[in-house]
């Protein structure tokens, strides 16, 4: 059995950031749904897979053009974000389910913030004469 610190990530042959559409209204449910998780009532193995999910929604957003050359607000977001991603302080087996649950929090909190960047980003650039993007992305 892997530890999720053990996890590979997947690797997609032929994708590069921003050549597929971001489905931001699947990803803001996503957030929201971990973000609402009960610990009380809440499986570690729940724990873990939302963790998973959340992972693979902040990877993608980092993938995305969000200002990081000229904002140091998003800077510091994916500082934030590459220590939470971090093997190291990825949650194992053995960490206790509070620090699992308290991990997926922070991460999903890191992750909303860039969605909402990533947003306000994409409704600049489609102000811009010339300027289309995909039809789904707000």
């Amino acid at each position: 059995m892997t530890t999720m610190a053990q996890e590979n990530d997947t690797r997609t042959v032929g994708v590069g950031p921003g050549s597929l559409p971001v489905d931001t209204e699947s990803i803001r449910d996503g957030l929201i749904h971990a973000l609402t998780l009960p610990l009380a009532t809440t499986t570690r193995e729940d724990i873990n897979a939302s963790i998973r999910h959340v992972r693979g929604h902040l990877n993608l957003l980092m993938g995305e053009e969000l200002g990081y050359d000229s904002d140091p607000a998003v800077r510091d977001l994916f500082s934030r974000a590459y220590a939470l991603l971090d093997l190291g302080r990825r949650p194992s087996e053995e960490t206790p389910v509070f620090e699992a649950f308290a991990y997926l929090r922070d991460t999903a909190r890191v992750a909303q913030r860039l969605l909402d960047i990533f947003g306000e980003f994409r409704r600049t650039l489609n102000h811009r004469p010339g300027i289309r993007l995909h039809p789904g992305n707000s």
